[in-house]
């Protein structure tokens, strides 16, 4: 690999946030919110989109030209499948697929005495022209034979003439199989293209100008190419000349830190335009993993966090969003990839139980989304490859109902599949094992043509719901304009800043040392190597030039890499600063003593800390970078301190008691700066919330498995779920600039909504003196017969921004699959009978309030005492900020408690479902 080249990419901040800008800017983005809703689009529903397929595959009955057996430098256009172009001016035939000809040239020089040859090339062939259709008055070396004649190609195997030697330009003969496929057209359909072998060996290259994933288009039908392309979240800048042209958004782990589907929602469909903008018609996700192993190296392209219903919910948000725009989603990755380390072989191996409470419901989210696609990942499932288990796939498309189709990641096909449930194979130009392609014609062509049949009208489906036909933009090679194109704008920069803002976390602020204030901070120290860390650009031609997995400290690495300009921590703080007349020092570096001598000249010293993570492989440990954790250890004996971290996932805080105030970010994008002085200095009072939690040490955590077999033996209890781990600060936790008081909870039947088993009503009132919002957290413990290891959460909901002294009313319903359980033995979810537990508070360790309600009579035999439960809970919540099991038990401010032998119950009400 060629040596990393990192760039510094940065641009002047973005000006302070006052009052009235925040006020201008929530008009514009109204404003074009509700632009976009006028002109929504409405994609046909799913049962009249396979209708439309039904009709389009009874038409694919026109053969196609397959071409095999060239060598390495021509190895793009092998098993490719030509579509009939009519005829040249010379009246023979011609074909082309994907920017590759082949047709008979009478005289390649234009002389007389030249023998006529037929070729394959990349100039197709001049209309005008009777010989030399290549109008360039030579023989080029380009693939070709003598064999053959007007009527048609040489069909069967004849010897051609081609440069195979990577370091001459001799030619040499070699034996081509040209035949015609009766299926091809079908076939096109199930197959990607784009990705070339380079001569010599070496991984395989994408070529310049075409997406990600492609298939080739078919005009005959109306049917355009597949511009499927890389990321969840951002357009990836995979060619160099694509830098600064998209915005580079907060990771999707920084999304699901909002805790915010509104945002999710509004980001969703700013994705699309910008993809739509470049010509792509597919996103290439979203990433709704939940998280199990801390240390695993895509965490922070997982929205979902630790939790199934926090992914379920932005899940839907994601996937409407983006799809409201014509650009279909591909959900990822199915299933257990759940870390980086060996994922090519590992399998993981779960216990049905725990695949249907913990990681399924997020795909099961945007099936009901709908969902267009789902791409099947790189490990094994229970010993069997997740792209050929077709006890994985039934579960997909029988039991979830999933009607889309379903691709392999990139090379993570291991067999001719289609019999199993795999449609589509990516990127389709090679395994990467000693098999080429799988689903080549050839192979397609042994397999049951029923499968074959569905699966093709699986694509079509996709293609005719989501009106393609009529909105893609271009076929590759002919995209270059539409990558080119400059798609972020000024609204798409303030989604940006206003996500990255929403996603800060506060963990900790002692004796209210933020927000910063003017009137008592009178000069500030901005110190640490990641506060002016450059933005990271692998250059990528392909994937084989720079190190594509490294990450840096705004956007991971690998696949969902985005360069371009940022604002950095430094840039946006200072500027922020000194516009509110605060001076500012600098020590850019972790240099201790250095570090030390800025924070003395300072009332406040700002410490910028961060780790990254890429595809491909899992963190080493969860430590901060370049001895951080010195540097912050020592500064704080010198000085007020507020450390902000930036990070990809969990990190470990040992001096986390010494400093005074703690902010994290996962990978807030290019307003990452910006958006830290929004917070810090007041202008947005934090509203994000953790999506995991952060360990106390690494030892409280999943670490990645090592062998070839990967049990998930802790089963559910991961994360809020463990009895075993601690928390420095648990999953939900996030503080803000003021207080919060939270009422008795009441519950009631709700007959006036949809599918509403019990209803349960509080209220929030903010107590301190800054307007602000929280979010409410609902954990429901279930009956024992659930067999649940802790209270789920089972809702959410995201207050208004609270004036003091004012009132939020929060109603919660509970579904009928909020009160169920999976059951093995049914083989279903279950709904559960017996004494339910209702908790409610800001995090999954600060329970304001429980209720105890009975559905189907109260079993108070078999269910713990709520006294118990707040007693142990109680005594933990003295010992520690948080642990990773549930705490059930809170006094309230007003002395009573939360749920105790007189519990807060129903007013006399049971609720019998």
């Amino acid at each position: 690999l060629k040596a990393p080249q990192p760039a510094v990419s940065r641009r002047p901040s973005r000006p302070p946030l006052g009052m009235a800008r925040r006020i201008v800017l929530r008009v514009s983005l109204a404003a074009a919110a509700a632009a976009t809703a006028a002109a929504a689009f409405e994609p046909l529903t799913w049962e009249e989109a396979y209708e439309q397929a039904e009709a389009t595959l009874a038409r694919m009955n026109v053969p196609l030209l397959q071409v095999s057996g060239l060598c390495d430098r021509q190895s793009f256009a092998n098993n490719l499948l030509f579509q009939d172009q009519g005829k040249t001016a010379s009246g023979s035939p011609y074909y082309a697929v994907a920017g590759y000809y082949i047709y008979r040239d009478p005289s390649c020089d234009g002389k007389k005495d030249t023998a006529s040859r037929w070729i394959l090339s990349v100039t197709a062939p001049n209309s005008n022209r009777h010989s030399d259709l290549d109008d360039d008055g030579e023989c080029s070396k380009e693939a070709h034979t003598t064999a053959g004649n007007t009527d048609g190609p040489p069909m069967g195997t004849h010897t051609w003439q081609m440069r195979c030697d990577e370091d001459s330009d001799e030619l040499s003969g070699r034996d081509v199989t040209l035949r015609m496929v009766p299926q091809g057209e079908k076939y096109s359909l199930l197959r990607g293209l784009g990705w070339e072998h380079p001569p010599g060996g070496g991984w395989w290259d994408l070529r310049k100008w075409w997406y990600i994933g492609n298939t080739v288009a078919i005009p005959r039908l109306d049917i355009p190419s597949l511009n499927m392309q890389d990321a969840a979240g951002g357009f990836r800048t995979n060619f160099p000349e694509l830098g600064g042209t998209v915005t580079v958004w907060p990771s999707l782990l920084a999304m699901g830190a909002t805790w915010d589907a509104s945002v999710v929602r509004q980001f969703g469909e700013a994705l699309g335009r910008e993809f739509k903008g470049k010509g792509a018609n597919a996103i290439l996700g979203p990433s709704v993993n939940v998280h199990r192993v801390a240390r695993n190296g895509r965490n922070f392209e997982y929205m979902s966090g630790e939790d199934p219903v926090l992914g379920s919910r932005l899940a839907e948000a994601y996937v409407q969003g983006v799809q409201s725009e014509g650009v279909f989603a591909v959900v990822k990755h199915w299933v257990f990839n759940e870390q980086e380390l060996n994922r090519g072989s590992e399998s993981s191996n779960v216990d049905e139980k725990t695949k249907w409470e913990i990681y399924y419901p997020p795909f099961k989210a945007s099936v009901d989304a709908g969902v267009s696609a789902v791409m099947c990942s790189y490990n094994k499932v229970d010993g069997v490859y997740s792209c050929s288990n077709d006890h994985e796939f039934k579960v997909l498309k029988e039991r979830m109902g999933f009607k889309g189709f379903v691709q392999s990641d990139w090379w993570a096909t291991h067999a001719t599949s289609i019999e199993q449930g795999l449609d589509q194979e990516m990127p389709g130009s090679g395994s990467g094992d000693s098999h080429p392609e799988y689903f080549a014609a050839d192979e397609l062509e042994e397999a049951d043509q029923k499968a074959v049949d569905d699966a093709a009208k699986r694509v079509l489906a996709v293609i005719h719901r989501m009106k393609l036909s009529e909105s893609t933009k271009c076929s590759p090679p002919h995209c270059k304009e539409w990558f080119l194109k400059h798609v972020s704008t000024k609204a798409h920069v303030s989604l940006a800043r206003e996500a990255a803002a929403k996603s800060v976390v506060l963990l900790q602020n002692k004796n209210e040392v933020l927000p910063l204030s003017h009137k008592d901070v009178k000069k500030i120290a901005i110190i640490g190597s990641a506060a002016d860390a450059p933005s990271y650009d692998p250059n990528g031609q392909g994937q084989n030039h720079g190190d594509w997995a490294t990450g840096d400290y705004y956007s991971g690495g690998g696949s969902g890499h985005l360069s371009g300009d940022v604002v950095t921590a430094m840039q946006g703080i200072k500027d922020q600063a000194h516009s509110l007349g605060i001076e500012v020092v600098t020590s850019l570096s972790n240099n201790v003593e250095a570090g030390v001598h800025a924070a003395k000249q300072s009332d406040v010293a700002i410490i910028v800390a961060g780790t990254t993570s890429g595809e491909s492989r899992d963190r080493v440990d969860l430590n901060l970078d370049d001895h951080a954790d010195e540097l912050i250890e020592a500064v704080q004996r010198a000085a007020t301190t507020i450390v902000l971290v930036q990070a990809p996932g969990a990190v470990v805080m040992p001096w986390r008691d010494s400093v005074d105030g703690i902010l994290i970010m996962f990978l807030g994008g290019q307003e990452t700066g910006t958006a830290w002085a929004d917070v810090l200095f007041g202008d947005h009072a934090p509203t994000g919330r953790l999506p995991i939690m952060l360990p106390a040490t690494e030892a409280d955590s999943v670490p990645p498995g090592t062998a070839g077999s990967v049990p998930y033996s802790e089963g559910m209890e991961t994360s809020y779920r463990s009895k075993s781990f601690k928390a420095a600060f648990p999953f939900g936790h996030g503080l803000t600039y003021t207080t919060f008081e939270h009422s008795p909870l009441v519950n009631e039947t709700c007959a006036d909504a949809q599918d509403c088993q019990l209803r349960i009503r509080t209220s929030v009132k903010n107590t301190g003196h800054v307007a602000a919002s929280t979010v409410v957290q609902l954990y429901l413990e279930l009956p024992v017969v659930a067999g649940l290891p802790a209270p789920f959460l089972k809702s959410f909901k995201k207050t208004s921004s609270i004036q003091p002294g004012s009132t939020e009313h929060i109603v919660f319903d509970l579904s009928s699959s909020d009160i169920s359980y999976y059951d093995v033995g049914a083989g279903d979810y279950v709904k559960a009978t017996g004494t339910f537990h209702a908790h409610v508070g800001e995090s999954s360790a600060d329970i304001r309030n429980s209720l105890r309600f009975c559905i189907g009579g109260c079993d108070t035999a078999n269910q713990p005492s709520g006294i118990l439960i707040g007693v142990v809970a109680a005594v933990i919540a003295l010992s520690a900020v948080g642990v990773g099991g549930f705490l059930v038990f809170r006094k309230s401010k007003e002395g009573s408690s939360a749920d105790d032998a007189s519990p807060l119950v129903n007013k006399g009400l049971q609720h019998d479902a």
